[in-house]
């Protein structure tokens, strides 16, 4: 059984799991975020630390102790409390962006919201320019270092050639509509013989596609 002790001095949550005589296996303390802090302005909890002994409203918990029957969560709001015990949180791991500190789930597939440099810092999507993350192609496999920056306004001083349909499985065929590895490099090295150096960057992004959009300096 698990529960959740409550907040410790640090205002993080502290959760322990239990055994059926109700004495503590284990305990673990998460980061709960706030809507103003996360991404899509929803509360998550995510855990940053497991074991160890954690102390709430003065009470020193660790390993072996036992819990009593008719034991009471402390919160030091009511906010809070409302949110652990309504359950009204996503419980998930994220990355902060090195800018601004907006947390975002690190599990997204799809109009992902931040994006990692090749320094590999986390930036949001409105904390990073287009124009740091566009890739350079002089390759035709270069465009498989494309970077993701979907909902970002479009790089300066590049000029949009063509956006290619790929297929991002590697299990793509030559007559389905997105393209195989093999058919987007091809597609790609004939706009290399007519511009010379290229760029991309991905621009759209499904389950097992992606669209990968290439530029040539304005």
């Amino acid at each position: 059984m698990e529960l959740f002790l409550g907040q410790d001095e640090q205002h993080d949550i502290v959760r322990v799991e239990l055994d059926d005589n109700r004495v503590i296996k284990s305990l673990s303390g998460y980061t709960l975020i706030t809507p103003e802090q996360s991404y899509d302005n929803h509360w998550y909890l995510s855990n940053h630390s497991w074991g160890g002994d954690y102390e709430v409203n003065g009470i020193t918990y660790k390993r072996g102790m036992k819990l009593a029957k008719d034991f009471t969560p402390y919160y030091m709001d009511d906010k809070t409390k409302e949110v652990i015990e309504g359950d009204d949180f996503y419980e998930n791991e994220g990355l902060y962006c090195e800018e601004c500190g907006t947390f975002h789930d690190s599990d997204q597939y799809s109009d992902i919201s931040y994006i990692i440099t090749e320094q590999s810092e986390v930036l949001c999507k409105t904390c990073a320019k287009a124009d740091d993350l566009i890739v350079e192609v002089i390759d035709s496999a270069d465009i498989f270092n494309s970077k993701d920056i979907i909902g970002m306004d479009a790089p300066d001083d590049f000029e949009e050639l063509e956006t290619l349909f790929c297929d991002s499985t590697g299990w793509g065929n030559d007559n389905e509509p997105a393209l195989t590895r093999e058919q987007a490099c091809s597609a790609t090295q004939d706009l290399l013989d007519i511009h010379g150096a290229l760029y991309s960057a991905i621009t759209g992004m499904g389950q097992f596609q992606v669209y990968v959009t290439l530029y040539k300096k304005a």
